[in-house]
């Protein structure tokens, strides 16, 4: 491997390796003392699913739309810039 790519993989490898180390002994917390509430963790995860399926969703629409044609100009005497 050239120096580049072993800096680079060093760069990743150490701060992921030092999080899971820090997760693993637990000194980075316990996360879910943050939510006490269980119907905030799924009312969040209700919303986030939603939203995500929503931009999904208007994604494949605007890409459908343009694969069909649909976005394309109609050919309108009004819109030409020739007399």
């Amino acid at each position: 491997m050239s120096k580049k790519t072993l800096l680079i993989l060093a760069l990743v490898l150490v701060p992921v390796a030092l999080l899971v180390l820090l997760a693993a002994t637990g000194w980075a917390g316990d996360w879910m003392a943050q939510f006490p509430n269980p119907h905030f963790v799924i009312a969040f995860a209700l919303g986030a699913t939603a939203a995500v399926l929503l931009s999904v969703g208007l994604f494949a629409l605007m890409f459908i739309s343009s694969r069909r044609g649909f976005d394309d100009r109609t050919g309108n005497e009004q819109d030409s810039d020739e007399p």
